[in-house]
């Protein structure tokens, strides 16, 4: 007698395909930051670079703490934001002193699979 599973095969081939597939997109999609400083003046340029075009809510949240106490400004938004290019998403000037502490959280999402969030500065490594 002959086991014919015919089709089950096919079946977990798409499956395993489709997972690789929502994976890269997850990987090739990304939040990046551009900066750059003039002593104590720090320019911060989000940018977000999609695998897929994306009718997306953006969230950019910055906190700082300092001698002066502390400050968190946050902005939202909804852009349709295209494949496969980095897109600017704002531009943050600074005053950052040796003792204050800030930091910047983005986040990218379209309220479905697609889920990104980043900080500047990434969080320091512990040795």
């Amino acid at each position: 007698m002959q086991n014919n599973k015919q089709g089950e095969s096919p079946v977990f081939f798409r499956e395993d395909s489709m997972n690789s597939f929502i994976l890269v997109a997850a990987l090739s999609s990304q939040i990046a930051f551009s900066t750059t400083q003039q002593g104590d003046v720090y320019t911060i340029i989000p940018q977000v670079t999609l695998a897929q075009p994306c009718v997306c809510q953006v969230q950019i949240l910055a906190l700082r703490e300092g001698v002066a106490g502390q400050s968190r400004s946050q902005q939202k938004k909804t852009l349709s934001l295209p494949a496969n290019q980095p897109i600017d998403l704002t531009k943050l000037s600074l005053t950052i002193s040796p003792q204050d502490n800030v930091k910047i959280i983005v986040t990218v999402s379209d309220g479905q699979a697609m889920h990104l969030s980043q900080q500047w500065p990434p969080p320091a490594t512990s040795s």
